[in-house]
């Protein structure tokens, strides 16, 4: 009768540290230390001319991607030549004292996130970015 309980705790603790392993293993950080979702920053910031033409003036900006996971990530990093072009573009060449409001900012900024996914989702199907947002903006 004895050997009833020491069966069942023989049989329970391989089930339990099974338990143990893979919650600890689930619960990791990937290897690269980021965890998804999250962030990926445009690097380096973005150096574009403006339209004035008594003198040279420039757009720096400083932006961060968010993507929904590990693939997006990985996805969005190998096309960010791609990304940086069409930023050069959509950022080049406009009037300073336009991009000097907060309203046309966040307008830019929709605009910028929506042609971006709709050129991610041509190119790989899916859209990728989830949201841009601006951390620096400076006109000089």
């Amino acid at each position: 009768m004895s050997s009833h309980p020491v069966r069942r705790t023989t049989l329970m603790l391989p089930l339990l540290l099974l338990l143990v392993w893979s919650q600890t293993t689930l619960a990791a950080p990937p290897k690269d230390g980021r965890s998804w979702p999250g962030f990926i920053p445009l690097e380096p910031a973005l150096v574009v001319n403006l339209d004035n033409p008594r003198r040279a003036q420039y757009l720096q900006l400083n932006a961060q991607f968010y993507v929904e996971n590990a693939t997006d990530a990985q996805t969005l990093e190998h096309h960010m030549p791609l990304v940086r072009h069409y930023l050069l573009l959509h950022f080049g060449g406009r009037d300073p004292e336009v991009m000097q409001t907060s309203s046309i900012r966040e307008q830019l900024r929709t605009e910028a996130l929506e042609e971006l996914q709709q050129i991610m989702l041509e190119h790989t199907g899916s859209t990728t970015i989830s949201g841009l947002y601006f951390t620096g903006f400076i006109v000089q």
